[in-house]
């Protein structure tokens, strides 16, 4: 039996609930709730997002997928749950990233995808920040995702992290009318004035 420990993620005030259940259980429990992330025992309960997380993570994936289009590799954004898989690995991890870009596609299944994506976004808040920066900065980074990309809505910024020589190495952090870069793929790139507009078109 595997320990679990159930945190309702961007609620401070909530004490943690631990009990014991095995990875069968919690693929039970997996059936009938959206959003949890799983963690080697730890269950991760993630909130419904903010209206601004929405219009990031869409402005964002708009970019994304213009760029994908007709090439190989493909984008995802959330909830879509990705197992985190590879041959050295053992580790049971289950999390559910704002974006993801695969272009292994044997791991796609009906309704998620098991192996390692090659790039990974997520949309960090006040209340997250230790669950992003922390435990699936170390994760992906466990499982060698070659780029890693935080973006922080309350100072308007994203980080790029690029994985080489077995750990993650900052790129940069793009502000203000910058543009951010992928340092993997050609060409991807996106204004922050547009990641962060409320406007529509």
């Amino acid at each position: 039996m595997d320990i679990v420990k159930c945190y309702w993620k961007g609620s401070e005030d909530v004490t943690p609930e631990t009990k014991m259940v095995s990875l069968e259980e919690f693929l039970e429990m997996d059936k009938v709730e959206d959003r949890l992330e799983y963690f080697n025992g730890e269950v991760i309960y993630l909130p419904s997002p903010s209206v601004d997380h929405q219009r990031i993570l869409l402005n964002i994936a708009a970019e994304f997928r213009n760029y994908f289009r007709s090439k190989s590799c493909e984008v995802f954004i959330s909830p879509l749950d990705v197992w985190l898989t590879n041959k050295e690995k053992t580790a049971k991890v289950k999390v559910q990233p704002d974006l993801i870009v695969i272009c292994d596609k044997t791991g796609l299944m009906e309704n998620a995808y098991e192996g390692v994506p090659v790039l990974v976004i997520e949309i960090i808040s006040t209340s997250n920040q230790t669950h992003d920066r922390i435990r699936k900065y170390s994760t992906y980074m466990e499982f060698g995702i070659k780029e890693y990309w935080m973006v922080n809505p309350k100072l308007k910024t994203i980080e790029v992290y690029i994985f080489e020589e077995d750990e993650y190495k900052q790129v940069a952090i793009y502000k203000g009318s910058d543009c951010a870069a992928s340092q993997i793929f050609d060409g991807l790139d996106i204004l922050l004035e547009e990641v962060f507009s409320k406007e529509q078109d």
